[in-house]
Parts: C-alpha cells; structure tokens; sequence
C-alpha cells in the first residue's frame, strides 16, 4: 500500500498517479480501482473557447441636413442672430440628427414680418394678425410677438423667442403639435411643439425639445415639407 500510495494522491477530487512503469498488470487494475473509489475523475485537457468575431461599431445615421437662410422685412435689430444661435444649438434639432445650415441659396427660409405680411405668408392658413407659422417652405413669424411675447408666456423674451424658432422649424421638420391635453402634468417644461403661446397651462416655458421630441423626431421617417 505504501507504494500505492505514493501512486495515488488525492487533492480535492482529483487524483493524479506516479510513474506506472515497471508495475504489473494487476497493479495497474488496483491503481485504477483506488482512483475510482477515492472518488476522482479524470480532467480533460483545457479547451480554449473560440474568439468572438471581431465586433463592427455600427454606423450612425447619416444627420439629415437642412439649409436656411433668414430674411428680416421690418425693422428689428438681432433677429439674423438669434435665429442662427437658436438653430446651432446643441440643445435644440440637432440632437435628432439634423444638420441645420445657413445658406445664401437655401431652399427654406425664415422670414420676419409684420402681421398683415405673415397674413400673407401663411395663407390659406389664417393667423388673424397674431400667430407665425409654416407653411411649405417658409417659417413666418410675427414681428409683434417677436417684440413683445403673449400675455400667456411665463418666461422671458429671450426665451420666447427661442421657442419660436424651434416651435416653427420642426413644423419644417415635419414634427407636429402634442395632442391635448398639451400640459399634461403642470410644473413640469412644456414640449416646445406645444402651443406655448398661449397654452402653457401650469406648464413651464421651454424653448428646446424634450427627450421624448429629440426621439420622435430623430427617427427621420416624417417628411421634411417640400421646398
């Protein structure tokens, strides 16, 4: 036994066995039987699982790129500026995958005007000399409210003029009006595709799209309106 045991060696549940050379038959048998009663078992040589193929990064979508260009037909100072700054914002359509370009040749246009000229601009929509809008390819929005915001507005006027900007330009990028009620839950900021100027409703004055609108509208499948 005293070399049987130096044959066999338990560590855990697996055994491992001396030098078999020179030992009869009947040795072997015994060596083999001690191993099964000590309860061992023979370990396969180590398998190396395969690599996983190399993972390729997927593409981003390709930024839908729109190009603007503004028209100032009153008198009011800054308004090229703000427009430009509004629409170049990180946290504005940008976040949805749209590249918003300023052109000299741009097909869309944003144009600033009196009310009887936006009248104008927007038919055979009726703005009653008080509300901008879209309409094709132009955002026509109404120099009074520009000057001065609406009794219903919260906030401040640089923030009302904001809003406008992205309120009218995602109409142009097919994004529309929440359904009512367009507050849901008071206290908390309003989706700029709501009707801010005049429904906030216990809503706080928000001039850039929310999560859910950068969502919406980042999945590209709205038509841009038509040039």
């Amino acid at each position: 036994m005293t070399y049987i045991g130096h044959l066999i060696s338990r560590a855990g549940t697996t055994c491992t066995t001396g030098p078999q050379s020179g030992v009869s038959q009947a040795m072997r048998w015994m060596v083999a039987a001690l191993t099964l009663v000590a309860g061992c078992s023979v370990s396969p040589p180590p398998v190396t699982a395969p690599s996983p193929p190399a993972a390729f990064p997927s593409a981003s979508p390709s930024a839908v790129r729109v190009l603007y260009r503004v028209e100032v037909r009153t008198d009011v100072a800054d308004f090229e500026a703000v427009v430009v700054s509004t629409l170049s914002d990180p946290r504005g359509w940008q976040r949805a995958g749209f590249s918003l370009v300023r052109s000299a040749d741009a097909p869309y246009v944003i144009v600033l005007a009196e009310p009887d000229e936006v009248d104008r601009l927007c038919l055979p929509y009726d703005t009653f000399g008080l509300y901008s809008c879209q309409n094709g390819p132009v955002v026509a929005l109404n120099a009074d409210r520009w000057r001065t915001a609406t009794p219903e507005w919260t906030g401040d006027l640089a923030t009302y003029r904001q809003m406008l900007v992205n309120h009218e330009f995602g109409h142009l990028l097919g994004q529309r009006h929440p359904p009512r009620p367009q507050c849901p839950v008071p206290g908390e900021p309003a989706l700029v595709m709501s009707q801010q100027s005049t429904e906030l409703n216990g809503c706080l004055p928000n001039p850039w799209p929310l999560p859910v609108e950068v969502t919406r509208a980042a999945q590209h499948d709205l038509p841009l309106s038509p040039p």
